[in-house]
C-alpha cells in the first residue's frame, strides 16, 4: 500500500480499495495484426495474456469497476478486424462482471466507434474525490492522487560483466502523489525508467514537473512478486 487504500499489484494493476476499482493501462489489443501488416508475423498471445491478468484481478480483488487508462487498442489510424474481435470479446466477457471505464490514449483514436456499438463512453480522464486518472500522452496536470499510463515503465538491471535483466515496473512519487502503471501488453518490453524519467524530452509531458529521483520503483517479478527497488536516484549507485 503506497497511499491509504491504494495498492500496487504484482498483476500490473493499481487496486483502489475505497472505490473498489482496478486501474490498468496500455493493453494494445490487436498488436499482432498491426505487426502482420508490416511483415512481422506474431502468434496471437495478447488477448490471452490480458485475459489471464484480468481474470486474476477479478479473483483477487472482486472490483466493481475496471478502469482502462488508455491504449486499449494498437492501431492509430483505423480499427483492424482483430481489434474489433478482441475488444468486443473483452467487453462481452467483463461488462457483466464489473463497470468498464475507458479513458482515451494516443492509440485510441477510433476506439469510440467500437465502444458505441456497446453503448459505452470514452473519457478524456476519470476523477473522483481522491483520484485523478488519465493516460499521460498530454499534460492534463497533477492533482489529488494522479495515475498515469503511457510510459510503459520498465527497470533494467545490469551487472559488471554485461548481463541484463529487464522487468516491467511501477514508478511512484510519494511527494507528488503520482503513480505510473506498467503496460499490460504481452509484447511490451517497456521503457527503461533510468533513461526515460530523467530525460529532458519526457515521453510523458506532465512528468517534467516531477523530480525523477523521487520516484520509487517497484518491479514485477515472476519469482518474488512485487519488489521494491528503492528510489530511482539510488539505482545507479
Amino acid at each position: 500500500m503506497v497511499e491509504r487504500d491504494v495498492y500496487l499489484s504484482d498483476l500490473g494493476c493499481i487496486y483502489l480499495r475505497d472505490i473498489s476499482a482496478v486501474v490498468v493501462s496500455d493493453l494494445h489489443l490487436g498488436f499482432e495484426e498491426e505487426m502482420n501488416l508490416h511483415g512481422l508475423f506474431l502468434p496471437k498471445m495478447q488477448l490471452k495474456h490480458v485475459e489471464e491478468k484480468i481474470d486474476k484481478m477479478m479473483e483477487r480483488y472482486s472490483p466493481e469497476t475496471i478502469i482502462i487508462n488508455g491504449d486499449f487498442k494498437q492501431e492509430f489510424s483505423r480499427n483492424l478486424s482483430q481489434e474489433w474481435d478482441d475488444i468486443l470479446y473483452f467487453i462481452e466477457k467483463y461488462s457483466s462482471l464489473a463497470n468498464l471505464k475507458f479513458i482515451r490514449g494516443n492509440h485510441d483514436n477510433y476506439l469510440i466507434t467500437i465502444l458505441e456499438r456497446k453503448g459505452i463512453d470514452l473519457y478524456e480522464y476519470y476523477e473522483s474525490d481522491r483520484y485523478y486518472i488519465y493516460h499521460g500522452d498530454r499534460d492534463l496536470g497533477l492533482k489529488k492522487i494522479t495515475m498515469l499510463g503511457h510510459e510503459h515503465p520498465s527497470l533494467v538491471l545490469r551487472d559488471s560483466i554485461g548481463g541484463i535483466v529487464r522487468m516491467n515496473c511501477f514508478a511512484y512519487s510519494e511527494s507528488e502523489h503520482v503513480a505510473i502503471t506498467p503496460s499490460l501488453s504481452f509484447y511490451s518490453t517497456g521503457t527503461d525508467v533510468s533513461q526515460s524519467l530523467i530525460s529532458e524530452e519526457h515521453f510523458t509531458p506532465v512528468l517534467k514537473k516531477v523530480d525523477p529521483g523521487k520516484f520509487r520503483i517497484y518491479g514485477l517479478t515472476d519469482d518474488f512478486g512485487l519488489v521494491d527497488f528503492g528510489y530511482l536516484n539510488d539505482l545507479g549507485n
